[in-house]
């Protein structure tokens, strides 16, 4: 990975860590294509007990003049739902955000330690929501 070095006016050197989207990007192209995307939510889900799981794929473009919003345009085009019943403790939230680390390569029972998780999203889009 390519960092920038440069000197601190104590003579210390300073690494700056590249850009996340450079980092998403090489972590992607070590990664397989296809139905790993869904595999990975699906772990994700299980690793934090969900029962149900749902997957819808939204293909329509809506007229702009139908939307409740016209800021909603800026999301025309399909779309991957995926839904699970299982409920985000503070701690999932914080580990979520965390590129890397997600906290589960200690959990000998969590079948995603080993995976991308989350992250594999960015191979179909480059606007993931959660809510």
């Amino acid at each position: 990975m390519a960092t920038t070095k440069t000197r601190s006016r104590r003579g210390g050197i300073k690494i700056e860590a590249p850009p996340i989207t450079k980092h998403i990007s090489r972590t992607l192209d070590r990664y397989p294509d296809g139905g790993q995307i869904l595999k990975e939510l699906i772990q994700n889900a299980d690793d934090a007990g969900a029962t149900v799981r749902k997957f819808c794929l939204d293909t329509k473009q809506y007229p702009e003049n139908d939307l409740m919003f016209p800021t909603l345009n800026l999301f025309q085009g399909p779309a991957l739902l995926a839904y699970n019943n299982a409920i985000f403790q503070e701690e999932d939230w914080e580990h979520f955000g965390r590129i890397e680390n997600s906290g589960k390569e200690t959990a000998a029972l969590k079948v995603g330690r080993f995976g991308v998780g989350f992250l594999s999203v960015f191979h179909i889009t480059g606007k993931a929501l959660t809510n």
